[in-house]
């Protein structure tokens, strides 16, 4: 819960940026009227499927043994094994239930 000093202030960078940059201001009200227009029928978050969780919870796995035998090359390996695997379960939509979109 925000502070009325942390509001007040929140709202003072607001009006800022309206007066500064409107050309953000545009974009952003854009994003909105496009949420608005979907009105919640978009992807749901746990639509990616097992494999893909699967390879985020390897890639985890993988930084902690990294982090505790403070190998570095072990952590960069868990780290790019995370992006891939967001990557993929952010591109590819899942197969096992055909309801969703």
């Amino acid at each position: 819960m925000l502070s009325e000093r942390e509001i007040r202030r929140l709202h003072e960078m607001e009006v800022q940026l309206r007066l500064t940059d409107p050309r953000l201001v545009r974009r952003f009200a854009a994003l909105q009227a496009g949420d608005r227009r979907r009105n919640g029928a978009g992807r749901p978050l746990h639509g990616a499927g097992p494999l893909h969780s699967l390879l985020l919870g390897l890639s985890l796995l993988v930084l902690l043994v990294g982090a505790v035998a403070v190998s570095v090359p072990t952590v960069i390996a868990g780290v790019v094994l995370a992006a891939v695997s967001l990557g993929l379960a952010a591109t590819v939509g899942s197969r096992s239930r055909p309801d969703t979109a």
